[in-house]
């Protein structure tokens, strides 16, 4: 075959440019080299070789090529270490996110400071032991109280530290996380779209490409993601290659994040809080266009995820470890909720029963029985009284107590069903009494006269319509029912069933199960119309102290710690059950929490600094590949230097050897 006279220009021409390219590939990596995210490139070179044969090509024949040829510049990656990063990154995300809370949890629970919860049990203990030697005394009684005050306000803040801690974990959840999410995921399908637009036009749209593989192994910090690509034809034979993102969950599940011709569409997730739960929905990425409704495309993968921020969030917030039922794999903001609470449960139905009253309490005493009319002379202005004196009574009226007045019977409750209203006083319960006691007509001294009845100046009072005749007189036996018939006596029928609630610990809702955030002192305790029970042995001494003696002796025994659930199964029926956690004393079970804490802590810590350190020696092989290095790129600007140089001087050489053929061949002679 004929060889060109000047081919070998033309390699050195392609030699020179390729070295030119790599040249400026090289200063472009070295610009870049603290750029976050940054992919080392490189110039690929081909051997520009023959197209074909030729008619007249001879036989042998010493085929020469024409040089190198840049084909494109392409970025430096190892898919491998880029799926072991993401898989890495992932489970450094649900560790990660676990600590964040577990080091809130620790400072709730951190009893460092000296005037704290197990110091508030101690001194309830030693002001129990000084009423021991003072009982009965209500000087001593309200410093227990005082005692009990501060522990109240311990446990009040304990919880509003835990519901502190849960709130602002939903808050970051929903406010800071998943807007994240949402924001890589948006970013992601532009991205798909925009670089698919620069191949088009014939730009690689590398930098790019590294912004969309940094947003990748971003999200797959707070989700497990799987990455592939997917090709398709742009024009003329070129072709474009954009990632199925897809979210990997349990059990070989899976579901789009990016979807669409080239990627551009993208999924989106929420946040749902539904008694108690956290919930993550997600609409998947789909091929429906930007307009379309696929709000039916909503489903809940709260327990979809394996790995991720948004997994250890979700596993702080919704899951309870052994106190779930059936029991979880993880010990959650919630399992400290609900030991405490029954922590809280145990303390106050342990003094509450230990302070019963046994003795039927009688709402009122010293009412009175038998009434008596206001002796007076008729004047013609004043009207006929007969009364029921309440000054020497004392207390209120009780639920389902009754009255009986001249012979009719009242009922006192809420008002309704013909009940008669409670007061808050005895006052207020008489005036609802006399407000519904109908007209009443009396015999007055053999004339029958009407008239109502009132609560006034501590006396419930029947007055007549009519006033007195002038002259008559009212004396001790004036007024009668009938004439034949005495008023019937008032009487009191305390209900068998009221007995005077010496509870020493109440809910604040009206609740009958105790927990940290409703517990309170009883007001009849605040206000001391009830009292600490020294003993239950009514023949004991004012002196006798055995049952504050168990009081104290309660503080430290030891005692199974349960805690009580309600639940609905698949078939809708109510089930309830309870779940022991802790045997020993109080002050043991609030310990029992600390130490809880601090082990999953301690855990949690180990096995995050583990799958640190194995990503960061997946990410250092990650950069050993993908990464800029100085030596390298140094040995690089020295290479490629040198190769230009050779192509220039080779074609240098060209150029003398052409000089000599036409300036010097075939002038021997002349």
């Amino acid at each position: 075959m004929t060889r060109s006279t000047f081919a070998g220009f033309t390699t050195a021409r392609l030699a020179m440019a390729a070295s030119q390219r790599s040249l400026d590939v090289t200063g472009q990596n070295i610009a870049n080299i603290n750029t976050v995210g940054y992919t080392k490139q490189q110039v690929d070179l081909v051997s520009l070789n023959l197209r074909g044969g030729d008619v007249y090509s001879s036989n042998p024949s010493s085929k020469i090529g024409y040089g190198v040829e840049t084909t494109s510049v392409s970025q430096i990656r190892d898919p491998f270490l880029d799926v072991q990063y993401r898989n890495q990154v992932a489970k450094v995300g649900t560790a990660d996110a676990r600590q964040e809370v577990l080091d809130q949890l620790g400072d709730v629970f951190d009893e460092t400071d000296k005037d704290a919860l197990k110091t508030a049990l101690s001194e309830l203990s030693s002001s129990l032991d000084k009423l021991s030697a003072n009982a009965n005394s209500s000087e001593f009684d309200s410093i227990v109280r005082s005692r009990c005050q501060v522990l109240m306000n311990y446990i009040h803040q304990k919880n509003a530290d835990l519901k502190s801690t849960r709130d602002e974990t939903i808050s970051g959840l929903e406010k800071t996380t998943l807007p994240k999410v949402n924001s890589l995921l948006s970013d992601i399908g532009e991205l798909n779209d925009a670089i698919y637009k620069s191949q088009m036009l014939g730009n690689p749209a590398l930098e790019m490409m590294d912004q969309r593989n940094t947003k990748l192994d971003e999200l797959a910090g707070y989700v497990p993601i799987s990455v592939s690509y997917k090709e398709v034809n742009i024009a003329d034979g070129a072709k474009y290659n954009y990632p199925v993102v897809k979210l990997n969950g349990t059990n070989g599940t899976t579901y789009n994040l990016t979807a669409g011709d080239h990627g551009e569409n993208f999924a989106s997730l929420s946040i749902k809080v539904e008694d108690g739960t956290v919930k993550i929905n997600l609409i998947p990425a789909s091929d429906f266009p930007a307009y379309a409704d696929v709000s039916a495309l909503k489903t809940d993968i709260t327990d979809k995820l394996r790995e991720g921020t948004l997994k250890g969030t979700l596993d702080m917030l919704n899951k309870s470890g052994e106190l779930d039922n059936p029991s979880s794999d993880y010990r959650g903001i919630g399992y400290y909720e609900k030991s405490f609470d029954s922590f809280v449960q145990s303390f106050a139905k342990t003094f509450n029963k230990l302070n019963i009253n046994t003795v039927p309490y009688t709402g009122i005493t010293n009412a009175p029985s038998k009434g008596a009319p206001t002796e007076m002379v008729g004047d013609g202005a004043k009207k006929v009284e007969y009364s029921y004196n309440f000054e020497n009574a004392k207390g209120n009226f009780l639920n389902h107590e009754i009255v009986n007045i001249n012979g009719q019977s009242y009922t006192f409750g809420d008002g309704s069903g013909g009940t008669i209203a409670l007061g808050n006083t005895m006052e207020d319960s008489l005036k609802n009494l006399a407000s519904k006691i109908p007209n009443t007509t009396f015999d007055v001294k053999g004339i029958s006269m009407a008239g109502a009845w009132e609560y006034k100046d501590k006396k419930l009072t029947w007055s007549s319509t009519a006033p007195l005749a002038t002259g008559q007189s009212i004396g001790e036996n004036s007024i009668r029912a009938t004439a034949s018939k005495d008023i019937d006596n008032l009487t009191y029928s305390a209900n068998p069933l009221n007995i005077k609630n010496y509870d020493l610990f109440k809910t604040s809702d009206g609740s009958s199960i105790f927990t940290a955030s409703n517990i309170k002192i009883s007001d009849d305790w605040m206000n001391s119309s009830i009292h600490i029970i020294a003993s239950h042995d009514p023949k004991a001494g004012t002196t006798a102290s055995d049952n504050i003696t168990l009081m104290i002796k309660a503080l430290t025994d030891s005692r199974e710690f349960t805690y009580e659930y309600n639940y609905t199964d698949y078939a809708g029926n109510p089930k309830s059950g309870s779940t022991s956690f802790y045997n020993g004393s109080f002050s043991q079970c609030y310990s029992n929490m600390e130490n809880m804490q601090g082990i999953d802590s301690s855990s949690n810590t180990a096995i995050l600094n583990n799958h640190i350190s194995v990503l960061s020696e997946t990410s250092n092989n990650k950069d050993a590949v993908s990464g800029v290095s100085l030596d390298e790129e140094g040995i690089n600007l020295m290479q490629f230097q040198r190769s230009f140089s050779a192509a220039a001087r080779l074609m240098t050489t060209l150029d003398q050897a052409l000089d000599t053929l036409i300036n010097s061949t075939g002038m021997v002679g002349r």
